[in-house]
């Protein structure tokens, strides 16, 4: 007797998780760039402050700034930690594991904010 064919999402999931990490690796390298590429216009910011300018990065102190060039490294970071333990938990709820992707992008756009009143706050 023959056994029955696996689930469809069963038989995919190798398949999805190629496309995971084929996705993830090529976000990873855009963010990378551009990390990069923001870490001399961030770095910069507070060149312009001098005595009497009242703009908002200008009140920032030294760790502030440092943290203000961190941003892009942090959301890198958060964003594809977040993309990786996304899809676990979707393959342990037997979904795709590609749910980790929007999952990866929405946490590397929630911490520019986090990451932004970190800076302030040291």
């Amino acid at each position: 007797m023959t056994e029955p064919a696996p689930p469809v999402a069963t038989r995919n999931s190798g398949k999805q998780w190629a496309w995971f990490v084929g996705l993830l690796s090529v976000m990873g390298i855009f963010g990378f760039v551009v990390a990069f590429v923001m870490m001399l216009p961030l770095a910069m910011a507070t060149d312009p402050c001098h005595e009497g300018v009242t703009d908002k990065v200008c009140q920032l102190t030294a760790a502030g700034q440092n943290v203000l060039v961190w941003i892009p490294w942090m959301c890198l970071l958060a964003g594809t930690v977040l993309a990786v333990a996304g899809a676990a938990v979707a393959e342990w709820r037997k979904w795709t594991p590609l749910i980790g992707i929007p999952v990866g992008i929405l946490g590397y756009f929630v911490m520019i904010p986090i990451g932004y009143w970190l800076a302030f706050a040291v």
